[in-house]
C-alpha cells in the first residue's frame, strides 16, 4: 500500500545515518528506527508539544544539518524546527543528536514564542512494540530499581512510572536509556493503535493544562547506551495477531459470520449531499444524537436519508437515562433500527445507570431490540473501564482512528498491524460477547480528551453540517486517496476476528467519506467525494 497520501508535510526526505554500530533515519525532526548492530532498540525519539485539548502540534523542519566522521566513529545532526497550531507558530526547538562509539545523545532545547496552555512538551521515546513479554529495569528518582515486563496484553494503565532511565536486553544487545529535564513515564501505545511504547515526559499525575508565557524555556535530554550482552535476558513475544503482513497483501482467514460492514452518517453541510443514487444503499447506519442539542431530530433524518431503507445504528449521548428511554421509543417508531447504545457525554463510555436504561429498552420493546455498551471512544477507555461492563451480558463497542498522536505516513500504515493486537487485546476482555467495532477514522470524529468546553449547538437544523464537521483537523487530506481506500480495506481484514459482529467504517458522503472502492469488506461500494 502506498502512503505517499499522508505526506503533506515540506519537510525534507528522510536520510539515513549510520556510522560504527548505529544506524537511525531523519524522518522531519524525528530520530527514527534507531538499530544497533542490526537490532531495532527504539521506534523513536522526538520532540512534542500538545495543547490544552491535546491536540498535538504540526512541527516543520527548518534546518538540518549531519556531520559524520567514519573514523572514529561518530556523529552530529542538528535539526531546527517550528510547531505550530492551525499555521500559528508557537515553539521553535532544536534538537542535537550527538553519536560517539557506543552512544546516542540527543539534547533538546525549545522555546515558547506566544502565550498559550500545554499538556505536555517535550521529548518522547517510542520503544518497539516488539518488546512485548521483554523484561526491563526501571530506574526511579530516589526509590530503588524496579523490574517488569513490556505488556503482551495491552496495558490500560501506565507500566513504568517515575522513570529516570530503563535497561534491557534485546537480541543479545544490553540497552540502557537515560533521561533528564523533567518527570517521565511509560504508556502503552497500542491502545490508541500505535505501534509503540512510549516514555513521555510530565506525568499525568501532574495538574494540566498549564499556561505558558511566551520565551518560556524547556530543556530535556536522552541519552542511549548500547553494547553485547554480558547476561543475556529472554526476549520478547510476537502479536497475538495471527496475520500482520495485511498491507503487504496477505489476507486474514475470519472464522464464522463475517461481521457486517456499515457507515457512519455523514457530517458535512446538506448542500453537499449527492443525489440517492450516488449513495451506498442497503448499509446500516451509524449516527450519533447528542440528546439536549436543539439538532437531533435533524441529525436523525439526516441519518435516515442516509440509510434509504437500511437500518440505523443508534448511539445516543447523554448522562441522563430517562431522557434516554424516551429517545429509544422515539426514534423506534421513525423506522427501521438495528440497534441503540449510550454514552456518558464526559466520560464518553456507558455508564451503569445507562446500561440500566438500555436493559429496561429491551424489556419494553422485546428481545429484538439490539443494544450495545462500550465507549464511543478509543479502546483505551474500554480498555480502562472494563469493570464497569461485570454485569453487561451484550455486546461491546469502541472507535479506532490511527492519528491520536501523529500524522505521519508510518503511523497511519502501521497501525493496522496494531489494530490486529487491540482486537486479541478486546476479544480477552469481552469474554465472549459480541463487539461491535468502530466508527474507524482515519481522523479522530471529535476530542475525546479536550478541557475545552464542547461546542454549544444553537441551530435546529444541520444545513451546516454537525459534529465532526466543526472538530478541529477531522478532515484528512488523503481521504480520497488510492492509499486511503487500501487502509480501509487492511483495517476490515484486521479488524475481522472472530466475535466481531459489524465494522462501521468511515462517513457515507462528503469529506470525511469512505475512498471509493468496490466490495470493502465484501459489503458496499462506497461512494467518491462530491465536492472540494
Amino acid at each position: 500500500m502506498s502512503d505517499d497520501a499522508w505526506d503533506d508535510t515540506a519537510d525534507p526526505p528522510d536520510e539515513v545515518v549510520a556510522v560504527g554500530p548505529w544506524r537511525f533515519v531523519l524522518r522531519g525532526a524525528e530520530i527514527a528506527d534507531v538499530t544497533h548492530r542490526g537490532i531495532t532498540v527504539l521506534r523513536a525519539i522526538r520532540f512534542v508539544t500538545r495543547d490544552h485539548d491535546w491536540r498535538t502540534a504540526y512541527d516543520t523542519v527548518l534546518r538540518r544539518t549531519v556531520e559524520t566522521d567514519d573514523d572514529v566513529p561518530s556523529a552530529h545532526v542538528r535539526i531546527d524546527a517550528t510547531s505550530r497550531y492551525d499555521d500559528a507558530p508557537v515553539l521553535e526547538y532544536r534538537l542535537d543528536v550527538v553519536l560517539d562509539g557506543g552512544t546516542v545523545h540527543v539534547d533538546a532545547v525549545g522555546t515558547t514564542t506566544t502565550a498559550f496552555r500545554r499538556n505536555r512538551i517535550g521529548l518522547v521515546v517510542l520503544h518497539p512494540p516488539a518488546l512485548a513479554g521483554t523484561p526491563f529495569t526501571t530506574r526511579h528518582t530516589t526509590a530503588a530499581p524496579t523490574e517488569s515486563t513490556f505488556p503482551v496484553w495491552i496495558a490500560p494503565h501506565q507500566p513504568a512510572t517515575d522513570v529516570v532511565g530503563y535497561e534491557w536486553t534485546v537480541d543479545g544487545i544490553d540497552v540502557d536509556v537515560s533521561l533528564t529535564g523533567d518527570g517521565f513515564e511509560m504508556e502503552d501505545q497500542r491502545n490508541w493503535t500505535d505501534a509503540s511504547f512510549k516514555t513521555y515526559s510530565t506525568p499525568l499525575s501532574e495538574p494540566f493544562p498549564v499556561a505558558l508565557d511566551a520565551d518560556t524555556a524547556i530543556h530535556q535530554s536522552v541519552t542511549l547506551a548500547c553494547g553485547p550482552s554480558g547476561t543475556p535476558r529472554p526476549g520478547g513475544t510476537t502479536s497475538p495477531a495471527t496475520d500482520l503482513a495485511l498491507l503487504d497483501g496477505a489476507a486474514s482467514t475470519p472464522v464464522g459470520t463475517p461481521p457486517t460492514i456499515q457507515l457512519l452518517a455523514a457530517s458535512a453541510p446538506a448542500a453537499a449531499r449527492p443525489d440517492d443514487l450516488a449513495l451506498a444503499r442497503g448499509v446500516p447506519i451509524l449516527v450519533e444524537p447528542v440528546l439536549g442539542d436543539l439538532n437531533v431530530a435533524a441529525v436523525l433524518a439526516s441519518a435516515r436519508h442516509d440509510a434509504g431503507d437500511a437500518p440505523l445504528d443508534v448511539r445516543f449521548v447523554t448522562d441522563d437515562p430517562a431522557l434516554l428511554r424516551a429517545a429509544i421509543d422515539d426514534v423506534l417508531e421513525s423506522g427501521p433500527v438495528v440497534r441503540v447504545g449510550a454514552f456518558d457525554p464526559s466520560t464518553h463510555v456507558t455508564t451503569p445507570a445507562l446500561q440500566r436504561a438500555l436493559r429496561a429498552a429491551v424489556a419494553a420493546h422485546g428481545d429484538g431490540l439490539g443494544v450495545v455498551a462500550g465507549t464511543r471512544a478509543h479502546f483505551t477507555e474500554l480498555n480502562r473501564t472494563i469493570d464497569l461492563y461485570s454485569d453487561w451480558d451484550g455486546p461491546l463497542t469502541f472507535s479506532v482512528t490511527p492519528q491520536m498522536h501523529d500524522r505521519s505516513r508510518a503511523q497511519v500504515t502501521e497501525s493496522v498491524r496494531m489494530q490486529r493486537w487491540v482486537m486479541s487485546s478486546a476479544s480477552r476482555l469481552a469474554a465472549g460477547r459480541p463487539l461491535h467495532v468502530g466508527p474507524v477514522t482515519l481522523r479522530p470524529r471529535f476530542n475525546a480528551v479536550a478541557t475545552s468546553p464542547r461546542r454549544i449547538v444553537t441551530d435546529t437544523s444541520v444545513v451546516a453540517g454537525y459534529g465532526p464537521q466543526f472538530v478541529p483537523d477531522a478532515t484528512d487530506p488523503g481521504q480520497y486517496s488510492a492509499a486511503a481506500a487500501a487502509w480501509f480495506a487492511a483495517a476490515v481484514e484486521a479488524l475481522t476476528v472472530p466475535g466481531v459482529a459489524s465494522i462501521t467504517l468511515a462517513e457515507a458522503w462528503g469529506p470525511r467519506g469512505t475512498p471509493r472502492r468496490k466490495g470493502v469488506g465484501g459489503a458496499f461500494r462506497s461512494v467518491g467525494p462530491i465536492s472540494a
